[in-house]
């Protein structure tokens, strides 16, 4: 079964003289959509970095 990582394999390998000429389509740039994307990330990642800095304020005051 082969697998096509036409992206992971340009990364690794360059890409090669017939995909060079191809372009992907511009996407447009949302900031509300961004915007929307880094609080959803902050709000699931707070607590993780909440506890990992308790942790680390307790080992630095040693």
């Amino acid at each position: 079964m082969k697998r096509n990582n036409s992206r992971m394999d340009a990364f690794l390998f360059g890409t090669r003289k017939q995909e060079a000429v191809k372009e992907e389509p511009k996407k447009e740039f949302n900031l509300m959509e961004t915007a929307g994307t880094l609080m959803e990330t902050y709000d699931q990642l707070s607590p993780y970095v909440k506890h990992v800095k308790k942790h680390a304020m307790k080992f630095l005051s040693k």
